[in-house]
Formats: structure tokens, C-alpha cells, sequence
């Protein structure tokens, strides 16, 4: 019983000078990167957790929107410490529901529509682009694009009043692969980050809503499109009119040839 109580004590001290060996190399280290400030440029915080394995921060994705001067036009920015290059799809998008629909049940499908969409790329931690959420109308008006196609689809839906602005990080290769990526980096994704679709897929993605009334006003009507005539088939089907032939042409009354005669012209 003595040997086994001095054998377990023995251990517990040497986990414990070891870990206070470890503390100490952190802080002396921590200590040297503060002390280096004036002299040397100060480390960023990224770069920490390459010096100390067991410290990681968390992936840094943020979104902003800003209402531009043009009505209708929103700015979209945003900052991240995600890769650079990294493609980031923006979309902007209004929820409908059936008049006096009150709630979704569980199992109904959501009803939406994409009111604009750009494609950005991530450069020195930064990623900007403007939506444009107003389309004009055959007639002139401001439209939003559900309500251009609401009448030719004959569904009679009504707005939420907020408009969800979505940055959703290209699913160009798997989720494993970019936190592989950013775990050399000594970045981590957030749970609240990752957001999982229906066969179980996931994906990285910020959201932000905010209140936008629909449009108002209108302006001079566009001209018409080809794509607008015939369902979008353009007028390709339709046979043009043969043009009036102006010039007279008389029948001769005799034959005008040299023509051998026809064996239905000789039993004349």
C-alpha cells in the first residue's frame, strides 16, 4: 500500500511540474510578443494560434447592409477571416404567404423569391457587392420580381415585411475540406455558422434581415423584348408576309420554246 501511495503521489507531482513547465513557456512567450511591440510589428491575432497549438479563434463572417442612394439598391459588405479568393454567393430574398396565412404548418414548404443575386469574391479579409431589388414593369411601375409573375402564374400571395439578405459560402468543395483548411490556419467554424440542408449537407452561411417596404413610383416603360412575346419564344413561329410583287408579268399566248413537242402535245 506505501509503494502504490508514493508511486501515485510521484505521478501527480510530475503532471503537475509539467503542466506549470507548460504555463510558464505560454506566458514567457506572451510576455515576449507584448515586450516586442514597440520595437517589432504586433503579431495579429491569427497568427496566435500557430505559436500556441491549444489556442484557436473562431471563423470570422460577418455581413453589413446599407441602403444606397438609388432607391432600391442595397450595399452588401462584409469581413472575414475565411480564406482569400473564397467565392461568397449574396442573395436577397422576400417570403410570401397566402392571404390570411398566419403561420407555415409543419411539412409546407416555404414560398420565397430570390429578388437579387451576386456572386463575390473574398479579398484581404473583405467582400463587397449591391443588390438591386426593383424591376420595372412592362407598364413602368417598380416591381419586385414576384410580383411581375404573379399574375401570369394566377396565385394571389401577400409580403413579409422584412427582406433576408443571405451570404452563404460557395459549396465549391466539401465543408470537411475547408475546415481542414482553416484548422492549419488555427481557425475553427462556429456551430452557429454551419447550417445543414435537408439530405444532410452542410454549408456556411450569415444572415441579416431587415424591414424594406415593396416598391413605389415608376418610370418610363422599357422597350419590348423578343424574350417577352410568345412565353419568351420571341415571334420565331410566325411566317412573315411574302412581300406584293410589283412587277406584271403577262402570260404569252404561243408556245416560246424550241422544244421538242410532248407526247401529250402530239395526241392534240
Amino acid at each position: 500500500m506505501l509503494i502504490k501511495f508514493s508511486t501515485t503521489v510521484a505521478k501527480k507531482l510530475l503532471s503537475k511540474q509539467a503542466f506549470r513547465l507548460k504555463s510558464q513557456i505560454a506566458l514567457i512567450l506572451l510576455i515576449s510578443l507584448l515586450n516586442s511591440g514597440c520595437s517589432e510589428v504586433a503579431l495579429r491575432v491569427e497568427q496566435l494560434p500557430s505559436l500556441l497549438p491549444n489556442l484557436s479563434t473562431d471563423a470570422n463572417f460577418q455581413i453589413n447592409i446599407k441602403p444606397s442612394n438609388r432607391s432600391g439598391v442595397y450595399t452588401v459588405k462584409g469581413t472575414t477571416n475565411l480564406p482569400s479568393s473564397s467565392r461568397i454567393a449574396v442573395a436577397a430574398v422576400r417570403y410570401l404567404r397566402q392571404p390570411n396565412q398566419l403561420y407555415v404548418s409543419p411539412g409546407q414548404k416555404f414560398t420565397f423569391s430570390v429578388l437579387a443575386y451576386q456572386d463575390v469574391e473574398v479579398n484581404n479579409g473583405q467582400w463587397e457587392t449591391t443588390l438591386n431589388l426593383w424591376k420595372v414593369a412592362p407598364s413602368g411601375k417598380f416591381q419586385e420580381p414576384w410580383q411581375l409573375d404573379q399574375s401570369k402564374l394566377g396565385l394571389s400571395l401577400e409580403p413579409e415585411p422584412e427582406v433576408t439578405f443571405l451570404a452563404t459560402l460557395a459549396p465549391t468543395e466539401s465543408l470537411g475540406e475547408v475546415e481542414q483548411q482553416l484548422q492549419k490556419q488555427g481557425i475553427k467554424l462556429a456551430s452557429t455558422l454551419i447550417r445543414n440542408t435537408i439530405d444532410g449537407q452542410r454549408y456556411v452561411q450569415v444572415s441579416q434581415a431587415l424591414p424594406i417596404p415593396l416598391p413605389t413610383g415608376s418610370t418610363t416603360p422599357p422597350p419590348q423584348r423578343p424574350e417577352d412575346i410568345n412565353g419568351g419564344w420571341g415571334p420565331r413561329y410566325i411566317l412573315l408576309p411574302e412581300p406584293p410583287n410589283k412587277r406584271q408579268l403577262e402570260m404569252p399566248n404561243q408556245r416560246r420554246t424550241d422544244a421538242p413537242l410532248t407526247p401529250n402535245e402530239l395526241m392534240r
